[in-house]
């Protein structure tokens, strides 16, 4: 497991993996600071700067990440979402295409998954991820990749 304060030194079962999904709660931990989280999503984020290392989301995280901030008048951290999600190379955002709502509708068949979950593991998959890091321990039945649960890391 992941444990805070690692930044730079990811432990094994993060190291083992070269394509990594992202779900939207390691991204609102990071730029809101989260006072349980940060420090870990801080590491995750540092790890995914490492040469050969590539980290994918799919468009769910926009529009996840911004509906609070926006709701309630935040409109300098729905910027700080959209250039860190649209703008940056260190995490791909995904597009739903239809391979990927293809891979959504089997997830929700295999699985169960709500619609928005299944189209972010799906998005995943269709890039090569091999580990999934979220913070919603029921998405880790999923067993097409490996789902770490921020929660379990501490």
């Amino acid at each position: 497991m992941i444990r805070s304060g690692t930044v730079g030194k990811p432990e094994p079962e993060l190291a083992r993996h070269r394509v990594i999904g992202l779900d939207t709660s390691p991204f609102i931990y990071l730029f809101e600071r989260h006072p349980r989280y940060f420090s870990l999503s801080e590491a995750i984020f540092d790890y995914l700067k490492l040469p050969g290392i590539h980290g994918v989301t799919s468009i769910i995280t926009l529009i996840e990440t911004c509906v609070q901030p926006q709701r309630v008048g935040r409109q300098d951290l729905v910027e700080i979402y959209e250039r860190a999600l649209l703008g940056q190379s260190q995490v791909e955002t995904i597009p739903i295409m239809p391979p990927v709502a293809k891979r959504a509708i089997a997830l929700r068949v295999d699985y169960g998954f709500r619609v928005p979950d299944a189209l972010q593991i799906a998005a995943a998959l269709e890039q090569g991820a091999t580990l999934f890091i979220t913070n919603d321990r029921r998405l880790k039945k999923c067993t097409d990749l490996t789902v770490l649960a921020l929660g379990d890391c501490l």
